[in-house]
C-alpha cells in the first residue's frame, strides 16, 4: 500500500516549570514522528513499531471499565482498507535526544488520521451522492507520566496540518492529481475533551442522542413463508463476507448516502472493516428476487444489535 504522503519528522523541547523543591528549570525532549514503514508491511521495524503502539494505546485507556486490548486497536488498523502508517502520528520521548532513541524510544502521546470519504446526499433521488474528502481524529492519547505538557495538542495542531494538504492514495478511483484534499474533520470526543477540541481544532459539538423502548428479542420463527406462495421465503440470517458485500454497499447508498451526511462505504470497506467491526452482530433480510428466480434471494435491508448493559443496542440499520 502506498503512503498518503510523508509528514515531516521534527524534534520537541518542552521546559517545564521551576518547582518548590528546584529553581532549575528542565526540559523534556520529543521526537514526532510517523510510525515507520518498509517496501513489505510486514517488515521487522514497521511490525515493532505497531505493535508497540497498539500496547501503548491499550495502557493508556486501561482505566475504561471495559478496557480495549491492543488487538482491538491492531484490528481497527489493519483492516481499514485505506490505512497508512504515515498518518498515525506520534511523540517518543528522547531523554538523551539520540538516533536510537528517535527510532525506539518510549511511544508517550499519539494521534491517529483515518481518511474517509463523506456523503453530504444528493438532491433528487435518482442522482449521486456529491462525495467530500473528510479525515477522521482518533487514538488521541497521553502516557499519565507525559500529561499537562500539550502533546495532544502538538499533535492534533500536527493533524490539522497534515489533513489541509493533499493526501494522495494513488487508489484506482482518485482523480488525476492521484488524491484530494481533505475538506473537513470529525471525531467522536467525550463531554470532558470538547472544548480542548473546540480550541485547539474548531471543532463543533453535535450531541448523540439514544432512545430507549421496549421490544420484544424473541424471534419464535426468524424463516417464514409468504402465505400467498409457499415457495417465496423471506429470511432474517447473518451477514456472509464477502457474498453480501455488494448488495450492502448498494443497499448502504440508497438507503444513506443518497439521504444523509455519513461515510462513504464501498465493497471493500464493506468486506474489510465492517465485517470485521460489526461480526456477528450485523443480521440481513431477504426476499425472492423475481428478476433472477426464487433461488436467489435479494438483502432489502441490515440491522446490527448487540448486548448493551443489560439492554440490547441498535448500532445501525437500512432499508
Amino acid at each position: 500500500m502506498k503512503p498518503a504522503l510523508a509528514p515531516s519528522d521534527h524534534t520537541i523541547t518542552i521546559p517545564t516549570a521551576t518547582t518548590a523543591e528546584s529553581s532549575t528549570p528542565t526540559t523534556h525532549t520529543y521526537h514526532l514522528r510517523s510510525l515507520r514503514s518498509t517496501p513489505e508491511e510486514e517488515g521487522h521495524q514497521f511490525h515493532t513499531d505497531i505493535v508497540k503502539w497498539t500496547e501503548f494505546c491499550a495502557s493508556v485507556f486501561s482505566y475504561k471499565p471495559n478496557p480495549p486490548p491492543p488487538s482491538y486497536f491492531a484490528r481497527h488498523y489493519h483492516n481499514d482498507p485505506r490505512r497508512d502508517p504515515a498518518l498515525v502520528r506520534v511523540l517518543i520521548h528522547c531523554p538523551d535526544d539520540s538516533e536510537e532513541d528517535r527510532i525506539n524510544g518510549e511511544i508517550v502521546s499519539s494521534v491517529r488520521i483515518f481518511r474517509r470519504t463523506l456523503s453530504t446526499g444528493s438532491s433528487s433521488s435518482s442522482s449521486s451522492a456529491r462525495m467530500i474528502e473528510a479525515g477522521g481524529i482518533g487514538e488521541v492519547c497521553t502516557s499519565p507520566n507525559h500529561q499537562r505538557r500539550g502533546l495532544s495538542k502538538i499533535l492534533l495542531k500536527d493533524a490539522l496540518n497534515i489533513m489541509s494538504t493533499s493526501c494522495k492514495d494513488g487508489g484506482e478511483d482518485d482523480d488525476e492529481d492521484g488524491g484530494m484534499m481533505m475538506s473537513c474533520s470529525l471525531l467522536h470526543a467525550s463531554p470532558d475533551f470538547r472544548p480542548v477540541y473546540s480550541k485547539v481544532g474548531g471543532y463543533q459539538s453535535v450531541r448523540s442522542e439514544w432512545s430507549v423502548m421496549s421490544v420484544n428479542t424473541e424471534l419464535s420463527n426468524a424463516r417464514r413463508n409468504d402465505e400467498s406462495d409457499g415457495n417465496n421465503k423471506w429470511c432474517i440470517r447473518h451477514a456472509n463476507f464477502p457474498k453480501d458485500a455488494m448488495s450492502l454497499q448498494k443497499l448502504h447508498v440508497e438507503y444513506s448516502e443518497k439521504r444523509f451526511i455519513t461515510i462513504a462505504r464501498s465493497v471493500q470497506y464493506w468486506e474489510e472493516y465492517v465485517s470485521a467491526e460489526l461480526g456477528d452482530t450485523l443480521w440481513v433480510l431477504t426476499k425472492p428476487d423475481d428478476d433472477n428466480g426464487e433461488d436467489d434471494n435479494k438483502i432489502v435491508a441490515w440491522i446490527s444489535v448487540r448486548p448493551r448493559g443489560g439492554r440490547y443496542q441498535m448500532r445501525e440499520f437500512g432499508v
